[in-house]
C-alpha cells in the first residue's frame, strides 16, 4: 500500500513538473503541439462601410408662372391643383390689349430663339468635330468656338479631356431641347393670336404637379412642384462629421419593391435649430442618378438609405471569429502556429478587412485559441471527407511520412 502511495505521488510530481516547465518555458525549448478545431481561410471580397438612416422622397423644387396684366385681360385659368402638367401643356389664357404690339413681339421673340438655336447647334457641331490628340501633353489645350466667343481649356489628360467634352455636349443639348421647346410655344402663340385675333394661351415651360393657384391673379399666379425628385433626411452631429457630398448611396423605397441609386448631393452646415440642450440635427440631400425610373414615386414616399461611408474593392478579408486583439495564428505549410499582427480596415457583417499582415489564401487558427501558442507544431481533425484518390499519389513522397506524424501525435 505504501509502495503504491509512493507511485501515485510520484506520477504527481512528475505531471506538475512537466506543467512548470511548459510555462516557465519563456525561450520555447520544450516542444508543444497545437490541436485546432476550426480553421479559415482568408478571401478577397468588396467591402464597404454603410450609414443607414431613413429619408423620405420630395420634390427638388418648385417653378413659378406669371401673368403681366399690362399686356392683357385675363382670361381663365386652364389647370387646377394638383394637376400633373408637362412642359407645353395650356396654364391659362388672356385677351391681348394690342393686336399688333403683341404680334411684333412675338415674331421678335421667335427670330431670337432661332437665332440662340443656330448658336447651340454651331457649338455642339464643332466640339463634336474636335478630335482630342491621343496624348494632349505638350499640345495647346484650348479649344475656342469663334462664333459663340466660348473657351474651352481642356485637362492635361485624354480620359479627362474626354469626360469634359462628354458633360459640355450633355449641357448644350439639354439647352438645344429647352430652347426648341420655348420656340414651339411662340409659334403657337403666334398662330393662335392670329386665328383669333385677341387671344394668347401661356403654356408650362415645366413639367411637375400645379400646387398652387392664385385666383387674385397676384404673382406667382401658378406654382408648380419639379417632376425630379430626391431624397431628404437627417444626421446627428456624430455623422455629420463623417457624411460628405459625393458619397453614394443606395435608396429602398419602404412601399414598393424600388431599388434606386443616388449620391449625397448636399450636406447642410447648419443644424435644424440651435440648442444647448439637446443633440443638433443637421439636414442632408440626395440626389437619384439621371436614368432612374420614377414613375409612380410620390412625394412623401419614405425610403431606407444606406450611404457608402468607405469602400475598398477586392480586399483581403477574414471572419471576426478568427481575429484575436488585431493578430492571427497563421498556419504556415511547414505546420507551425505563427501569431501574425495585422491592421484591420472596413467592418462589414461579421467581416474584417485586413489592410496588412494576411494575403487572400492564408490559413489561420480559430478554436480553440488557449492552445494557440506561437512558433508551435500544429495538428488538425482528420477530414475524412477530404479524402480522395489524389491523396494517396505515389507521386507525393511525404504523404506516408506526413500521415503516419499525424497519427502519432495524437
Amino acid at each position: 500500500m505504501m509502495q503504491r502511495r509512493i507511485i501515485q505521488l510520484l506520477m504527481l510530481v512528475f505531471i506538475g513538473a512537466n506543467f512548470l516547465l511548459v510555462y516557465l518555458d519563456d525561450e520555447g525549448k520544450v516542444e508543444r503541439t497545437a490541436y485546432i478545431n476550426h480553421w479559415s481561410e482568408s478571401f478577397e471580397t468588396d467591402m464597404a462601410e454603410r450609414l443607414y438612416k431613413p429619408g423620405v422622397l420630395t420634390s427638388t423644387g418648385e417653378e413659378q408662372v406669371y401673368f403681366d396684366q399690362s399686356l392683357g385681360s385675363f382670361q381663365e385659368f386652364l389647370v387646377e391643383e394638383g394637376d400633373t402638367v408637362n412642359a407645353g401643356d395650356p396654364l391659362y389664357s388672356y385677351l391681348v390689349h394690342d393686336y399688333f404690339e403683341t404680334e411684333a413681339s412675338l415674331i421678335n421673340q421667335t427670330d431670337q430663339i432661332n437665332g440662340e438655336i443656330s448658336a447651340i447647334e454651331t457649338a455642339i457641331s464643332q466640339i463634336e468635330m474636335y478630335q482630342l490628340p491621343m496624348s494632349i501633353t505638350d499640345i495647346p489645350n484650348t479649344f475656342t468656338l469663334t462664333d459663340e466667343q466660348l473657351e474651352l481649356e481642356f485637362p492635361q489628360t485624354s480620359i479627362d479631356a474626354e469626360w469634359m467634352r462628354e458633360q459640355y455636349l450633355t449641357e448644350k443639348q439639354k439647352e438645344l431641347s429647352q430652347k426648341r421647346v420655348q420656340l414651339e410655344t411662340l409659334e403657337r402663340q403666334l398662330t393662335e393670336l392670329q386665328l383669333s385675333g385677341d387671344t394668347i394661351t401661356v403654356e408650362s415651360p415645366y413639367t411637375g404637379t400645379v400646387s398652387n393657384i392664385k385666383d387674385t391673379l397676384d404673382n406667382p399666379v401658378i406654382t408648380i412642384q419639379n417632376a425630379e425628385l430626391h431624397v431628404i433626411g437627417e444626421l446627428t452631429e456624430n455623422e455629420r462629421t463623417k457624411v460628405q457630398e459625393g458619397q453614394a448611396a443606395e435608396i429602398d423605397v419602404l412601399e414598393m419593391s424600388v431599388n434606386m441609386e443616388g449620391a449625397v448631393q448636399e450636406v447642410s452646415k447648419l443644424p435644424n435649430s440651435i440648442k444647448i440642450k439637446g443633440e443638433s440635427i443637421y439636414p442632408f440631400q440626395i440626389a437619384l442618378d439621371e436614368d432612374t425610373e420614377i414613375e409612380g414615386l410620390l412625394p412623401g414616399f419614405h425610403v431606407d438609405v444606406a450611404i457608402t461611408m468607405e469602400e475598398s474593392i477586392g480586399a483581403t478579408a477574414l471572419f471576426e471569429e478568427a481575429v484575436f486583439n488585431d493578430a492571427v495564428w497563421k498556419m504556415t505549410h511547414e505546420g507551425k502556429l505563427i501569431r501574425q499582427n495585422i491592421s484591420t480596415g472596413i467592418y462589414m457583417d461579421s467581416m474584417v478587412e485586413i489592410v496588412e499582415g494576411a494575403e487572400p489564401g492564408d490559413w489561420v487558427a480559430v478554436d480553440p485559441p488557449s492552445l494557440f501558442h506561437d512558433g508551435a507544431n500544429f495538428i488538425t481533425p482528420l477530414q475524412w471527407k477530404e479524402i480522395t484518390k489524389d491523396s494517396f499519389s505515389v507521386s507525393d513522397n511525404t504523404w506516408a511520412e506526413s500521415f503516419v506524424t499525424g497519427i502519432l501525435s495524437r
